[in-house]
């Protein structure tokens, strides 16, 4: 079992919907570092940074092999722990 700790960049809007439903539907993309997350956040637009962590990620196609997904719903209430969600939230 492989884990690996990744970046997950969204919106404010998505970040409301996951909190709301609880969990971030699959499939779940993310970086592999946070300079890749970044400069994704600053190209899209997306302002959240979301630090995860994946059990067996897989490689995503392209992006010189610095993104991965899950197949999987990544579950909120777990990894992230909603009473220190206002401290993994980077906002840029």
């Amino acid at each position: 079992m492989k884990k690996a700790i990744v970046y997950h960049v969204c919106g404010l809007t998505k970040l409301f919907r996951y909190l709301q439903l609880g969990k971030i539907k699959s499939p779940v993309r993310a970086w592999k570092t946070i300079q890749e997350a970044e400069r994704f956040s600053k190209q899209t637009g997306r302002p959240i940074i979301l630090r995860l962590k994946f059990i067996n990620p897989q490689q995503l196609g392209g992006h010189k092999g610095n993104a991965f997904f899950i197949k999987e719903d990544y579950k909120l209430d777990k990894q992230l722990g909603f009473n220190k969600l206002k401290h993994r939230v980077v906002l840029r």
